[in-house]
C-alpha cells in the first residue's frame, strides 16, 4: 500500500510539473520566439522530431529556438497535412477567434497535440486560461487551408479510426496486419511512413491503442502474451469488417452493442432499480471481462453480484441471458470472430467436406476411406 501511495504521489507531481509548463503567464507579444523560448530542451526536442530534424540537441538554448521557430514556420504544412479532421477544425476555430481562444477541458488532448508541433500554446492571463496561436503562424496556416487540406484531414481521420476499431476487435494488430486491411477496404495502396504517423498519432490523440513495438494493443488488453498465442492457435482467419463497422468502433470509449447485450439491460432495468450509466459500465466490465478470456462462470458471478436476486429460478434466468451474451461478443482470441460463430463455422465445414472413397481416411489412419471408417 506505501508503494502504491508512492506510486500516486509521483504522478500528481508529475502532472502538476506538466501544468506548470503549459500554464505560463502570456505575454503580451505572444510571439512564436517567446514561446519557444519557455520551453525546456527536451520539449524543443520533442517539437524537432515531429518535422524529423536532427542536432537540436548540440545546440545552445538560443539557437534551438531559432532552428525551431524556422522549422515550425517552413514546415508547418507537414503538421497540417498529417492531422485528422477534429484537430484541424480546432486549429480552424483558434484562427476565427484571432489565435485567442478560451480554454476548453475537453480540448486538452488537441492543445498539447498542437504545442508538440509548436503550432499553439497555453497560458494564463488574468486567472483565465488561453489556447494561443503565436502571430508568425496565423497567417501561413490560413493560406494553407484549403480543400486539399480539410480533405486529406478527413482521410487521415477515417484510416485512424479505422486502425482503432481493428484494435477494438482484434485487441492486437501488428503493423503488417493494419496496412492489409487498410489497403482493403480503403481501395488503395499506403506508404508505411505514412501509416506509421497515422499511428502515432492516433495514440498521442487518445484512442483506445497504446504501441508495444511492432504492435498496436488495445488499452484493455490485460495478457498480450496471451492473447497472441491464443490467435495462434486459433483455426479461423480474422473476421472481415467493413470499412464503415471499423470507423464506428474505432470512436474512443466505443462499446460494441448486439440484441443479446440490449436484452440483458431491458430485463435488469425492469427488474431492479438502476442508475443506466452505472448499468452500461457493467455491461461493458462485462464485456472486456470476457475479451480477456475470463472464464465465463466466474464473470457472471462478477456480474451478478451487484443484484439481489430473490430466487434461484431468478438467477438461472440471468445466468442463462449472460451465457448468450458471452458466446454473441467478439473476442480477441478468435481474431473478432464471435463463439457462435466460431461454432457456426466449424459445423459449416463439417457438413460441407466430401471425402471420396480412394481418399484417405479422416481418421488418420493411412488406409483409403472406403476401407476405413467409409
Amino acid at each position: 500500500m506505501e508503494d502504491k501511495n508512492k506510486l500516486q504521489e509521483e504522478i500528481i507531481k508529475a502532472d502538476l510539473r506538466n501544468d506548470e509548463k503549459m500554464w505560463k503567464s502570456l505575454d503580451e507579444a505572444c510571439t512564436l520566439n517567446s514561446f519557444l523560448e519557455k520551453m525546456t530542451k527536451d520539449e524543443l526536442v520533442k517539437i524537432a522530431k515531429k518535422y524529423s530534424v536532427k542536432g537540436i540537441t548540440t545546440l545552445k538554448k538560443a539557437a534551438a529556438v531559432e532552428k525551431i521557430k524556422d522549422v515550425v514556420l517552413t514546415k508547418a504544412n507537414i503538421a497540417l497535412e498529417s492531422m485528422e479532421e477534429n484537430t484541424l477544425k480546432f486549429v480552424e476555430e483558434l484562427i476565427k477567434v484571432n489565435g485567442l481562444k478560451k480554454y476548453k477541458f475537453d480540448e486538452v488532448i488537441y492543445i498539447n497535440y498542437l504545442r508538440n508541433r509548436g503550432l499553439a500554446f497555453s497560458g494564463i492571463n488574468d486567472e483565465e486560461a488561453f489556447v494561443v496561436m503565436p502571430e508568425e503562424l496565423k497567417e501561413v496556416i490560413s493560406k494553407q487551408l484549403n480543400k486539399e487540406v480539410r480533405d486529406k484531414a478527413r482521410l487521415n481521420g477515417e484510416i485512424i479510426k479505422a486502425m482503432a476499431g481493428m484494435v477494438y476487435y482484434y485487441g492486437l494488430c501488428n503493423f503488417d496486419l493494419v496496412k492489409a486491411n487498410l489497403e482493403n477496404i480503403f481501395g488503395k495502396t499506403f506508404e508505411e511512413s505514412y501509416l506509421n504517423g497515422l499511428i502515432a498519432n492516433g495514440e498521442e490523440l487518445g484512442y483506445d491503442y497504446v504501441i508495444e513495438e511492432k504492435l498496436l494493443c488495445h488499452i484493455d488488453v490485460e495478457d498480450v502474451e496471451g492473447v497472441l498465442q491464443l490467435q495462434e492457435k486459433a483455426e479461423n482467419d480474422y473476421y472481415k469488417f467493413d470499412k464503415k463497422s471499423l470507423i464506428k468502433a474505432g470512436k474512443i470509449d466505443f462499446v460494441e452493442e448486439n440484441k443479446q447485450g440490449a436484452k440483458i439491460e431491458k430485463v435488469l432495468g425492469e427488474v431492479f432499480v438502476i442508475d443506466k450509466n452505472i448499468l452500461k459500465d457493467e455491461m461493458v466490465g462485462f464485456i472486456v471481462a470476457i475479451k480477456n478470456e475470463m472464464e465465463m462462470q466466474e464473470a457472471i458471478d462478477n456480474f451478478l453480484e451487484a443484484y439481489e436476486i430473490q430466487s434461484d429460478e431468478e438467477r438461472n434466468i440471468f445466468v442463462h441471458e449472460l451465457e448468450l451474451f458471452a458466446k454473441s461478443i467478439r473476442k480477441w482470441s478468435l481474431k473478432g470472430y464471435t463463439q457462435d460463430e466460431v461454432e457456426k463455422l466449424k459445423a459449416r465445414v463439417v457438413n460441407t467436406v466430401k471425402i471420396g472413397r480412394n481418399d484417405p481416411c479422416i481418421c488418420g489412419s493411412g488406409k483409403k476411406y472406403k476401407k476405413c471408417c467409409g
